[in-house]
């Protein structure tokens, strides 16, 4: 049995304006605006599937501001008009790059990190792989924190095409690198 409604009807209610107001969350207001590329919530609002949706644009109606938003749940596009909005902090996204990511980009950094740690050389590991259009730099770093400068991003043309030997390889170069630059700094 769905209980699709239930969910949307329940988030809507969580991420509505009073309690969305407290963490991280920011009002739209003439003096702080949503903008182009923020995750909104609706404000004002029947429950759906954009109750947290991403700012893609804007436009005006017979003078009315809408705006196309992208539903977190699932990528659909619906023009809203008539509502309020709130946005989540903007420091918070820039954090979390992988808010933005598709299900095969979430595939590629799980092979990613599996392909490291089944040919793990202490204390090389991975870094999330920074995704750029159809490119993606896969980067590695230190466990040990003291040594924490150690990097050697990497980038390839096209991610979908990067396969698990590649990705090995360049590890491994990694790792032969810090071997490398830890033997001629004694």
């Amino acid at each position: 049995m769905s209980k699709n409604k239930a969910r949307l009807s329940i988030l809507n209610e969580l991420l509505s304006f009073p309690t969305i107001r407290s963490k991280d969350w920011y009002a739209d207001w003439p003096d702080q605006k949503a903008a182009i590329g923020d995750l909104v919530a609706l404000n004002s609002a029947p429950p759906s599937k954009w109750y947290v949706s991403w700012y893609i644009d804007t436009r005006n109606t017979n003078g009315m501001r809408e705006y196309l938003l992208e539903s977190i749940d699932d990528g659909d596009l619906c023009w809203w008009g008539n509502i309020g909005l709130s946005y989540y902090s903007r420091e918070r996204v820039k954090e979390n790059p992988q808010w933005k990511w598709d299900d095969r980009q979430f595939a590629f950094s799980e092979r990613w990190f599996r392909v490291c740690r089944q040919s793990e050389v202490y204390p090389v590991r991975a870094m999330q792989p920074i995704f750029t259009g159809e490119s993606v730099e896969l980067n590695v770093r230190l466990h040990i924190f003291y040594e924490a400068n150690f990097r050697n991003p990497k980038s390839f043309e096209n991610w979908k095409k990067v396969t698990m030997k590649e990705m090995e390889s360049y590890y491994r170069e990694s790792a032969d690198l810090y071997s490398k630059q830890k033997k001629a700094s004694k």
